[in-house]
Protein backbone atom coordinates (compact mmCIF):
# COMPACT_ATOMS: atom_id res chain seq x y z
CA UNK A 1 0.00 0.00 0.00
CA UNK A 2 3.00 2.63 0.89
CA UNK A 3 4.22 1.55 -2.27
CA UNK A 4 1.87 2.02 -4.29
CA UNK A 5 0.98 5.69 -2.42
CA UNK A 6 4.76 6.45 -3.52
CA UNK A 7 4.20 5.71 -7.08
CA UNK A 8 0.65 7.44 -7.34
CA UNK A 9 2.51 11.36 -5.79
CA UNK A 10 5.57 10.49 -7.99
CA UNK A 11 3.27 10.27 -11.19
CA UNK A 12 1.15 13.24 -10.14
CA UNK A 13 4.46 15.24 -9.38
CA UNK A 14 5.53 14.27 -13.03
CA UNK A 15 2.28 15.07 -14.19
CA UNK A 16 2.33 18.05 -12.98
CA UNK A 17 5.68 19.27 -14.08
CA UNK A 18 5.00 18.11 -17.59
CA UNK A 19 1.84 20.21 -17.82
CA UNK A 20 4.00 23.07 -16.43
CA UNK A 21 6.42 22.64 -19.09
CA UNK A 22 3.49 22.42 -22.21
CA UNK A 23 1.90 25.95 -20.78
CA UNK A 24 4.95 27.70 -20.67
CA UNK A 25 5.53 26.51 -24.31
CA UNK A 26 1.98 27.69 -24.97
CA UNK A 27 2.33 31.13 -23.50
CA UNK A 28 5.32 31.23 -25.25
CA UNK A 29 3.75 30.67 -28.64
CA UNK A 30 1.02 33.03 -28.06
CA UNK A 31 3.84 35.98 -26.54
CA UNK A 32 5.57 35.30 -30.27
CA UNK A 33 2.14 36.38 -32.39
CA UNK A 34 2.21 39.81 -33.64
CA UNK A 35 0.16 42.32 -32.15
CA UNK A 36 -2.82 44.29 -33.82
CA UNK A 37 -3.95 47.21 -33.62
CA UNK A 38 -7.55 48.04 -32.30
CA UNK A 39 -8.89 50.72 -34.31
CA UNK A 40 -10.40 51.93 -31.03
CA UNK A 41 -9.50 51.28 -27.70
CA UNK A 42 -11.23 49.39 -25.20
CA UNK A 43 -12.03 50.00 -21.58
CA UNK A 44 -10.47 47.62 -19.47
CA UNK A 45 -10.37 48.92 -15.70
CA UNK A 46 -10.06 51.79 -13.82
CA UNK A 47 -6.43 51.92 -11.71
CA UNK A 48 -4.30 53.82 -9.10
CA UNK A 49 -0.61 54.63 -10.07
CA UNK A 50 1.64 57.07 -8.74
CA UNK A 51 2.91 60.28 -9.95
CA UNK A 52 5.76 62.82 -9.21
CA UNK A 53 4.39 65.64 -6.78
CA UNK A 54 7.88 67.60 -6.99
CA UNK A 55 8.40 69.79 -9.78
CA UNK A 56 11.79 71.39 -8.97
CA UNK A 57 14.36 68.97 -7.22
CA UNK A 58 18.14 68.17 -9.01
CA UNK A 59 16.61 63.83 -8.58
CA UNK A 60 13.40 64.73 -11.12
CA UNK A 61 14.46 62.56 -14.02
CA UNK A 62 15.77 59.92 -11.38
CA UNK A 63 12.15 59.90 -9.89
CA UNK A 64 10.49 60.01 -13.12
CA UNK A 65 12.77 56.93 -14.61
CA UNK A 66 11.94 55.11 -11.25
CA UNK A 67 8.44 56.23 -11.11
CA UNK A 68 8.19 54.90 -15.22
CA UNK A 69 10.14 51.91 -14.73
CA UNK A 70 9.05 50.03 -11.93
CA UNK A 71 5.56 50.99 -10.73
CA UNK A 72 2.84 49.41 -10.82
CA UNK A 73 -0.79 49.91 -11.85
CA UNK A 74 -3.33 48.94 -9.20
CA UNK A 75 -6.35 47.62 -10.41
CA UNK A 76 -9.45 49.48 -8.64
CA UNK A 77 -12.87 47.51 -8.30
CA UNK A 78 -14.82 49.90 -6.20
CA UNK A 79 -14.57 53.64 -7.13
CA UNK A 80 -16.41 54.26 -4.01
CA UNK A 81 -13.16 53.35 -1.45
CA UNK A 82 -10.88 55.16 -3.64
CA UNK A 83 -10.06 57.77 -1.45
CA UNK A 84 -8.90 54.97 1.10
CA UNK A 85 -6.41 53.09 -1.25
CA UNK A 86 -3.30 53.83 -2.42
CA UNK A 87 -1.44 52.58 -5.35
CA UNK A 88 1.06 49.45 -5.07
CA UNK A 89 4.61 50.56 -3.87
CA UNK A 90 7.34 50.42 -5.91
CA UNK A 91 9.46 47.16 -5.39
CA UNK A 92 12.79 46.21 -6.71
CA UNK A 93 14.08 42.98 -7.03
CA UNK A 94 18.21 42.80 -6.43
CA UNK A 95 18.69 43.32 -10.45
CA UNK A 96 15.93 46.23 -10.76
CA UNK A 97 18.06 47.93 -7.95
CA UNK A 98 21.61 47.42 -9.23
CA UNK A 99 20.49 48.81 -12.54
CA UNK A 100 18.59 51.78 -10.98
CA UNK A 101 22.18 52.53 -9.28
CA UNK A 102 24.19 52.23 -12.01
CA UNK A 103 21.88 55.11 -13.94
CA UNK A 104 21.34 56.86 -10.64
CA UNK A 105 24.07 56.18 -8.22
CA UNK A 106 22.42 58.65 -5.30
CA UNK A 107 19.29 56.69 -5.37
CA UNK A 108 21.08 54.13 -2.47
CA UNK A 109 19.27 56.63 0.12
CA UNK A 110 15.66 55.98 -0.96
CA UNK A 111 15.70 52.55 -0.44
CA UNK A 112 14.55 50.26 2.55
CA UNK A 113 15.58 46.79 2.07
CA UNK A 114 13.54 44.08 2.95
CA UNK A 115 12.95 40.36 2.50
CA UNK A 116 9.46 39.33 1.10
CA UNK A 117 7.21 36.31 2.61
CA UNK A 118 9.67 34.23 0.33
CA UNK A 119 12.56 35.30 1.94
CA UNK A 120 14.08 37.04 -1.30
CA UNK A 121 15.62 40.77 -0.70
CA UNK A 122 13.67 43.40 -2.29
CA UNK A 123 14.08 47.48 -2.11
CA UNK A 124 10.97 49.48 -1.44
CA UNK A 125 10.95 52.94 -2.43
CA UNK A 126 10.57 55.12 0.96
CA UNK A 127 10.37 58.92 -0.28
CA UNK A 128 6.51 58.20 -0.65
CA UNK A 129 5.84 62.10 0.23
CA UNK A 130 7.09 63.22 -3.35
CA UNK A 131 4.52 61.12 -4.76
CA UNK A 132 1.25 61.55 -5.63
CA UNK A 133 -1.52 59.36 -6.44
CA UNK A 134 -3.71 59.25 -10.00
CA UNK A 135 -6.85 57.53 -11.34
CA UNK A 136 -6.44 56.49 -14.33
CA UNK A 137 -8.10 54.48 -17.68
CA UNK A 138 -6.22 51.28 -18.37
CA UNK A 139 -7.17 50.47 -22.08
CA UNK A 140 -6.63 48.03 -24.31
CA UNK A 141 -5.11 49.03 -27.66
CA UNK A 142 -3.43 45.90 -29.24
CA UNK A 143 -4.73 42.28 -29.32
CA UNK A 144 -3.12 38.90 -30.45
CA UNK A 145 -5.04 36.27 -32.96
CA UNK A 146 -4.87 33.39 -31.10
CA UNK A 147 -5.89 29.68 -32.45
CA UNK A 148 -9.43 28.44 -30.40
CA UNK A 149 -7.39 25.34 -29.77
CA UNK A 150 -4.62 26.77 -28.23
CA UNK A 151 -6.36 29.13 -26.45
CA UNK A 152 -8.76 26.26 -24.89
CA UNK A 153 -5.58 24.38 -23.99
CA UNK A 154 -4.05 27.30 -22.47
CA UNK A 155 -7.21 28.10 -20.09
CA UNK A 156 -7.64 24.38 -19.27
CA UNK A 157 -4.15 23.77 -17.89
CA UNK A 158 -4.12 27.00 -16.07
CA UNK A 159 -7.15 25.48 -14.49
CA UNK A 160 -5.74 22.45 -13.39
CA UNK A 161 -2.19 23.78 -11.94
CA UNK A 162 -3.61 27.02 -10.30
CA UNK A 163 -7.53 27.11 -9.46
CA UNK A 164 -7.08 23.71 -7.38
CA UNK A 165 -5.27 24.55 -4.58
CA UNK A 166 -3.74 21.13 -4.06
CA UNK A 167 -1.56 20.99 -7.41
CA UNK A 168 -1.01 24.70 -7.30
CA UNK A 169 0.57 24.28 -3.56
CA UNK A 170 2.85 21.09 -4.84
CA UNK A 171 3.73 23.07 -7.77
CA UNK A 172 4.98 25.79 -5.84
CA UNK A 173 6.91 23.49 -3.36
CA UNK A 174 8.49 21.05 -6.62
CA UNK A 175 9.49 24.64 -8.39
CA UNK A 176 10.54 26.13 -5.24
CA UNK A 177 8.96 29.53 -6.37
CA UNK A 178 5.61 31.14 -6.09
CA UNK A 179 3.96 31.47 -9.48
CA UNK A 180 1.24 34.27 -11.22
CA UNK A 181 -0.28 34.57 -13.88
CA UNK A 182 -2.87 36.79 -15.98
CA UNK A 183 -4.90 35.42 -18.17
CA UNK A 184 -5.23 38.55 -20.12
CA UNK A 185 -1.38 39.69 -19.82
CA UNK A 186 -0.40 37.27 -22.94
CA UNK A 187 -3.51 38.17 -25.43
CA UNK A 188 -3.58 41.73 -24.82
CA UNK A 189 -1.16 45.41 -24.43
CA UNK A 190 -2.24 47.60 -22.23
CA UNK A 191 -1.80 51.08 -22.36
CA UNK A 192 -2.98 53.91 -19.78
CA UNK A 193 -5.08 56.82 -21.15
CA UNK A 194 -5.37 59.81 -18.16
CA UNK A 195 -9.03 60.07 -16.76
CA UNK A 196 -8.54 62.73 -14.43
CA UNK A 197 -6.07 63.88 -11.41
CA UNK A 198 -6.99 62.50 -7.39
CA UNK A 199 -7.60 65.53 -5.41
CA UNK A 200 -7.18 64.56 -1.17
Amino acid sequence: MRIDRKINIKYREKKLIRLYRELNLIRKKISSLPLIELKKPIFHSYGLIWTLKLQSSKYKEAYLYLIDKFSKIKHVKNLKKINQMEPEPIVLDKDGYRSLLEKYPDAVRWFIKRKNRFKKTEYVFNKVAILEKKLVKVMITHRRDIEPDLESRKREIEDVLYTNSDNSGKLDNLLGIRHYFDSDKTKFQRNIIELYDLNF
